[in-house]
């Protein structure tokens, strides 16, 4: 709205054949009316809750700046456990940021698997995406860049207009420390793939550490897993060179601790096989969220997804073995 506004005024002050100073004195007075706008209905006379810099960016940020985004995290920890949670999958990534949050989704070389992360804007306090921005980010140098941040410290992610760099500014509260790092930016060509919405033919929720459990202990014995869902349970089979495996699981309700509860809802059987790689290498999402999920239905990709804050979550697709690869 800043910018649109600030645009509609300048074409005001030509119209009216507004020139130099008069035609700048028009355009302060224009912008200086929204800003008291802002101020009053939509920052409810609180910039600092959306601002990053209230004073600059709400009185002064058409007169002076361009167009900027930023997010600021309580905790760097999310952020972290989210890129180390796909990093193994993939190396070179678009983060789209527009008004809604800041989205991500990647295939990895092999093209079996996609990742999807949506971080809603309520999840960051201030968040600011003047338009839309894809920011090409190599996630190995972004690991190492999050390495110096604690988990516990505020992580600030800002860009300008047309970056060419990212700004991470990790802020540690209890000590006042605060360091900057720039990450050189990216320009990646990638495809973005329309996920349609499925009516998955079973659907099951069980805690993340199961999960985790269940994918490393048979991945001793073989690389694929054959996930068969009917309405005795859900079944994870194996079999490899030095013999077989299997964990079963029941529909369970723990009234003392619901993070133990598994859900499985079931409209007809299902059966497929997965490599059990790639699902180890999902479950190092298992930090982000007590439960996970799993989609199923046959002759389509398995869904995880590990729900997060403020209906964020990170979403992994998986497509199935079929014949021979099994």
């Amino acid at each position: 709205m800043r910018a649109l506004t600030a645009s509609l005024f300048g074409v005001a002050a030509g119209t009216l054949g507004l020139e130099s100073i008069p035609g700048f004195i028009f355009y302060f007075l224009g912008t200086a009316g929204v800003s008291l706008l802002i101020f009053n209905l939509k920052a409810d006379g609180k910039p600092a809750a959306y601002f990053y810099n209230p004073f600059g960016d709400l009185w002064f940020g058409d007169l002076f700046g361009g167009l900027m985004s930023f997010a600021r995290l309580e905790q760097a920890a999310l952020l972290k456990k989210v890129v180390d949670a796909i990093k193994d999958l993939v190396q070179d990534c678009n983060f789209d940021c527009n008004d809604s949050g800041i989205a991500l989704q990647a295939m990895d070389n092999s093209h079996v698997a996609l990742v999807s992360m949506m971080l809603k804007s309520e999840s960051f306090s201030p968040f600011r995406c003047d338009r839309n921005i894809a920011l090409g980010i190599n996630l190995t140098s972004l690991t190492k860049v999050l390495r110096a941040a604690q988990n516990e410290d505020i992580l600030t992610l800002k860009a300008e207009d047309a970056p060419d760099v990212v700004n991470l500014m990790f802020e540690d509260s209890k000590t006042d420390r605060m360091s900057e790092y720039d990450i050189k930016l990216m320009d990646i060509d990638q495809e973005h793939l329309g996920i349609p919405d499925t009516e998955y033919a079973a659907t099951i929720s069980l805690p993340s550490s199961e999960f985790q459990r269940i994918c490393r202990d048979l991945s001793q014995l073989s690389e694929s897993v054959a996930i068969e869902c009917t309405k005795e349970g859900v079944k994870f089979n194996c079999s490899g060179d030095i013999g077989s495996g299997s964990v079963s699981l029941r529909q369970h309700t723990n009234v003392e601790d619901e993070s133990k509860n598994v859900e499985i809802n079931l409209s007809e059987p299902v059966a497929l096989t997965f490599s059990l790689k790639y699902l180890v290498n999902f479950c190092k999402a298992s930090g982000l969220s007590d439960h996970v999920k799993l989609c199923l239905s046959n002759e389509v990709p398995l869904l995880v997804e590990y729900a997060l804050a403020n209906n964020s979550y990170l979403r992994f697709y998986l497509a199935p073995k079929i014949g021979d690869e099994e």
